[in-house]
């Protein structure tokens, strides 16, 4: 099967520089490039009636980043509001690698992005890891992981800095079975990691506590084309039913907040036809993408309704090299 890997989060804001400033200053990522889709790419891509300009972010030294997009019209709602944060149905939160967590959470602290709520600290069979989140605008939430180094080596091209690459992008579902076939059928994504743990403080971190509240239990399954890439992490934070809404078919634009994902592959024809026609948003077209450069390409619906670009740019060796 042909090799495709995810980009980066897509995300949907009217605030270029809230995020830029976010994604730059606390995680690293410089400008890849900027640009607009309008007309028949931007139905293609976009769905019909819509038009955005996008920037597009990296982590220099990997082909891994995030995708800023703002459509015309005034603001549309967030995917999430602060009543359905934890629901389930669309993407939740982008996580990076910090190999000096308290380093990261004080860098991130004076760029003027502190801590949202409070710190988790949790066993896995490897050892020992620490979590924080970082809000940024639109209610997109976004993560420093930390934990045993040699774990990271396997899952974080970039580890010689504050964070690292996107190491995931977590999803909660109502029908994990679904989108896993899918991201297995259509992309060739496999299991990288799976994991499970129950701790208060990752409880609380979320939210979730107080003299009543047990702490949830956490089941993820961790998909993508190997553990150094990307993944989706497709997680069950055990909420209890009056905490566990859907946001299904809510990640369309022009909602704003983690809206899809960036994905790239060597085979767009491949990946479309195992899609089959319904998945598909629009038609594949020849299009010159901001930091890609000329590219076929075509928008899927994951079985939850997110978006997924799905570019093939037409010299992908100038992308890698750029990034070595």
């Amino acid at each position: 099967m042909s090799a495709s890997w995810i980009y980066g989060p897509l995300i949907s804001t009217d605030d270029f520089a809230g995020h830029a400033a976010l994604l730059g200053r606390t995680y690293g990522m410089a400008p890849r490039g900027a640009g607009r889709l309008e007309g028949a790419d931007a139905e293609a891509l976009l769905g019909e009636g819509f038009a955005a300009d996008l920037q597009v972010l990296g982590t220099p030294g990997v082909t891994a980043g995030a995708v800023l997009c703002r459509f015309d019209g005034p603001p549309a709602p967030p995917v999430r509001d602060e009543e359905s944060r934890l629901f389930r149905d669309a993407f939740r939160v982008i996580d990076f690698y910090a190999p000096d967590f308290a380093a990261a959470l004080e860098h991130s602290a004076a760029a003027g992005f502190p801590m949202h709520t409070k710190e988790a600290s949790y066993e896995l069979a490897e050892g020992s890891f620490r979590e924080a989140h970082v809000e940024a605008p639109d209610n997109v939430m976004t993560a420093f992981l930390s934990g045993p180094a040699d774990f990271f080596t396997e899952f974080a091209q970039v580890r010689d800095r504050i964070a690292s690459e996107p190491v995931s992008i977590s999803l909660p579902l109502s029908d994990a079975a679904t989108t896993t076939a899918f991201y297995r059928d259509v992309f060739g994504w496999g299991v990288v990691y799976e994991y499970d743990f129950v701790d208060a403080s990752f409880s609380a971190m979320l939210g979730i506590d107080g003299e009543d509240a047990e702490p949830i239990k956490v089941c993820s399954q961790a998909l993508g084309p190997s553990r150094d890439r990307t993944y989706v992490n497709i997680v069950d934070y055990g909420l209890p039913a009056d905490r566990a809404g859907s946001l299904l078919g809510a990640s369309v634009p022009p909602r704003r907040g983690l809206l899809g994902l960036v994905v790239l592959t060597d085979d767009l024809d491949g990946v479309v036809a195992r899609a089959g026609a319904d998945a598909r948003l629009g038609e594949v077209v020849d299009v010159d993408l901001p930091g890609f450069g000329s590219s076929r390409a075509t928008t899927l619906r994951a079985p939850f309704g997110a978006p997924h670009v799905v570019a093939q740019p037409r010299d992908a060796e100038a992308i890698l090299r750029a990034d070595a």
